[in-house]
């Protein structure tokens, strides 16, 4: 658990954590010089045995609010400090604001400084910061009454603490892997070290890990929680992770660590649910300029809005970034003005990584994943890469996997997931150009896969899932790499005469058959390549490689011999040369062919079988 500080310049933040601690917070000799906090800091707290969590000390004074933000990020309840000798001041109600735009899920409000006026006027103070907090998103109890100097109310505060500990939800471990930087140091004999709340997932002593977003690459040497060492870092908890290959000046806070083999993906631009704070001097405008506070970020951006944002009120806008972000779908961010440098508002990450295109369809900002999901989805015509839903949803990889196979309006097109839609719409698409084609050129058996798949002008694997279904409603039907429309029956340009010796001629060279340039000089055959390509389409010969055609008979006596060599364990070419006495000109395709027919696949040099799949020996 991460228990984050807020509240007013000198109203006894840090003396509340050394109260609770036993560590003098202020570790800067400019801090203790002039008794504030100016930077973060950090102590553990053993609540219970077993029990750990990490305080992050943040500052109050109003210079500072960048560097408080920073802090709040990760937060799992924050201590909201006020005085009893001065009550609610200005960053008291300022750092109130940044809690509720992070959406922190627990506050606890507590009064300090009791020994320093009398009961009646606490009693007043007390009442009115109740009072205040009874309005806020974030869910507060009645102030706790305390004094760092005298120890009043800390046992109490600590078992609040202790409560709201047990009743917070475990972070799982089997979510992407990231930790918002906040320190970064040297160690004599360890070398370079980050620090920051682990907000998802873990990282492991020897992984790959990347720094966003520069993409300077490292490796985790070694890992420490709460001063204990651990070979997996825990989600959720304050964690130094020590690094090699890297250099302490490559990085600085608002870096992020994530583990190499993860998407994540910097981003120049942000679609967001904003809200203006009621409080908030005017309007914002098209346009305006902002600075935008995201993890332990903070960079300058200008929102595009479609009308002025009110106080009070909340939009769907794009934020353009003048310097990029390492963002997930549902993240939270505070707004800054850019000047004066006041809070005032902040909202929700809707998608991190949108196309140049605003458009906003319905479920977008939905609290609901799967909605989200149809708008995300919806949002990108030519699809969306599966291996990013996590870093758009903001949702585990094994709760993405979920959604995609309960809905009924998403698919799967191999590495991408598209509207089922879509996918209808290109099958359509293709069945015209394939009857466009069939009157243009009414000699050809049909379009080449590769050509038909081109014109669409999409992704591979969206042009393979509609030709796909295109086959599978009854459109289209390919064969040899040749699609036409089932009815389809193409004009000779070869006589049935040369296309019966054509064939003839190819089943009796069985797996040495010569190319369609060969045959029509041996033949003298002029319309070869058209005569074999209509015997293709009926399936009286097999497209082997370009230019090259084998009888099904051929094919399948090759496929029993493969079978047969590959029963013993590896299947070479030389085993196959010596049972065949065919060269490598001739053996190489055939293998290749094995390959896509599911007779064999490659491992190393050589060959294993595969599990027969029905048809696999007619090169069906």
């Amino acid at each position: 658990m991460i228990i984050g500080t807020a509240g007013h310049v000198d109203h006894g933040k840090s003396a509340l954590v050394t109260a609770l601690t036993g560590r003098l917070m202020d570790r800067l000799a400019e801090e203790r010089r002039r008794g504030i906090t100016i930077d973060l800091n950090f102590a553990p707290l053993e609540l219970e045995p077993g029990v750990m969590a990490g305080i992050v000390d943040v500052p109050g004074h109003e210079d500072f609010v960048r560097t408080m933000v920073a802090g709040a990020s990760g937060v799992d309840v924050a201590l909201l400090v006020v005085a009893a000798d001065e009550g609610i001041m200005p960053q008291t109600r300022e750092h109130l604001l940044v809690l509720e735009q992070l959406r922190i899920p627990a506050g606890i409000a507590v009064l300090t400084k009791a020994d320093a006026v009398d009961p009646e006027w606490l009693e007043l103070v007390q009442a009115e910061v109740a009072e205040w907090l009874a309005r806020s998103s974030v869910p507060f109890g009645v102030p706790v009454v305390t004094s760092a100097r005298t120890g009043l109310g800390v046992a109490g505060l600590r078992a609040q603490l202790v409560g709201v500990a047990h009743a917070l939800q475990d972070r799982g471990a089997d979510d992407l892997f990231r930790l918002p930087v906040d320190r970064v140091f040297t160690v004599a004999g360890t070398g370079t070290v980050v620090t920051g709340t682990a907000i998802s997932g873990s990282v492991a002593v020897g992984d790959a890990v990347t720094l966003l977003p520069s993409g300077r690459e490292a490796r985790v040497r070694s890992i420490e929680s709460y001063a204990a060492p651990l070979e997996r870092s825990v989600p959720g908890a304050r964690t130094a992770v020590a690094l090699s290959g890297v250099e302490r000046d490559d990085i600085a806070r608002g870096d992020v660590l994530v583990r190499a083999a993860e998407p994540w993906q910097a981003t120049s631009r942000i679609d967001a649910e904003l809200m203006l704070g009621r409080g908030a001097p005017a309007a914002l405008a098209d346009r305006s300029r902002v600075r935008v506070h995201h993890g332990t970020a903070e960079v300058m951006a200008r929102v595009r809005l479609d009308a002025p944002l009110q106080p009070g009120k909340d939009a769907v806008a794009r934020l353009t970034l003048e310097a990029p972000l390492v963002a997930r779908g549902d993240d939270r961010l505070v707004l800054r003005s850019y000047s004066p440098m006041t809070v005032i508002g902040g909202g929700r990450i809707l998608d991190p990584l949108p196309e140049t295109r605003r458009r906003t369809p319905a479920g977008l900002a939905s609290s609901d994943p799967a909605a989200r999901l149809e708008a995300l989805v919806e949002r990108r015509r030519l699809g969306l890469e599966l291996r990013l839903l996590p870093v758009l949803l903001g949702v585990p990889p094994g709760a993405c996997d979920v959604l995609v196979r309960s809905s009924t309006t998403l698919v799967a097109a191999g590495e991408l997931l598209v509207r089922r839609a879509e996918v209808e719409r290109l099958a359509d698409q293709l069945a015209r150009e394939v009857e466009a084609f069939h009157r243009r050129e009414p000699h050809d058996a049909g379009m080449s896969v590769e050509t038909l798949r081109q014109s669409l002008r999409v992704p591979d694997a969206l042009a393979a899932a509609a030709l796909a279904g295109a086959e599978k409603s009854g459109r289209l039907r390919s064969r040899a790499g040749v699609v036409a429309a089932p009815t389809f029956r193409p004009v000779a340009r070869a006589s049935e005469e040369d296309q019966r010796r054509l064939v003839a001629a190819v089943r009796d060279a069985g797996l040495a058959a010569p190319a369609v340039a060969e045959l029509a000089e041996q033949l003298g055959v002029r319309e070869a390549l058209s005569g074999l390509q209509l015997a293709a389409a009926r399936g009286e010969v097999v497209l082997l490689e370009q230019g090259r055609y084998l009888s099904p008979e051929a094919l399948q006596g090759f496929a029993a011999l493969v079978r047969e060599v590959g029963a013993a364990g590896e299947i070479t070419p030389a085993a196959l040369r010596d049972r065949t006495g065919l060269s490598r000109k001739f053996l190489i395709p055939l293998l290749e062919w094995a390959d896509r027919s599911g007779v064999t696949y490659r491992e190393g040099e050589g060959r294993r079988l595969r599990t027969p799949r029905p048809g696999a020996a007619r090169g069906a």
